[in-house]
C-alpha cells in the first residue's frame, strides 16, 4: 500500500507495459493506468482480471467508480475495442461511473463512440476526478 494524494493505495493487479490496478482503501475508487493493451487476446486476460476486482469491490463499497488514465495507451485494434466495449457493458451498472482521462481532445472525440452510459472522457485528470466523486 502507497499514499498517494492523500489517499491510500493498495496495488490490486498488474502486468507491466499493460496495466496496473489500484484501489483506495477509504472510498473504494479504482485507478488503472498503464493501459497498455493494443490487442484483444490482451484485452481478454485483463477484462478476467478486472471482473474479479470489480465483483469484490462492489460487495465491499457498493457502487464502483473507476480513474483510467489512457494518456500513454497506444491505439488499439477495433477488435480489442470491440472486446473492450463488451467488457465494460458487462461489468458496469448503472450507478457506476468511468472516468477516462486521455491525452487529447482529437483522442477524446475518436473514443466517445465506443462509451457506455457511465462512462465520460476528459483531458484534464482534474475534471475526471471531480466527475468521478460527485454525488447523484
Amino acid at each position: 500500500m502507497w499514499i498517494e494524494d492523500g489517499r491510500s493505495w493498495r496495488s490490486l493487479a498488474a502486468v507491466p507495459g499493460q496495466y496496473d490496478i489500484a484501489r483506495d482503501e477509504e472510498s473504494g475508487v479504482l485507478r488503472i493506468s498503464a493501459v497498455g493493451m493494443q490487442h484483444a487476446d490482451q484485452v481478454g486476460r485483463y477484462l478476467d482480471v478486472l471482473e474479479r476486482i470489480v465483483q469484490e469491490t462492489r460487495a465491499r463499497f457498493g457502487r464502483i467508480r473507476v480513474l483510467s488514465d489512457l494518456r500513454n495507451a497506444p491505439v488499439r485494434t477495433q477488435e480489442a475495442a470491440d472486446r473492450m466495449r463488451e467488457g465494460n457493458l458487462r461489468l458496469y451498472r448503472s450507478g457506476d461511473r468511468v472516468a477516462l482521462i486521455v491525452e487529447t481532445s482529437l483522442l477524446k472525440m475518436q473514443l466517445r463512440r465506443t462509451l457506455i452510459d457511465c462512462q465520460n472522457i476528459f483531458v484534464s485528470p482534474n475534471a475526471a476526478e471531480t466527475w468521478l466523486m460527485a454525488t447523484d
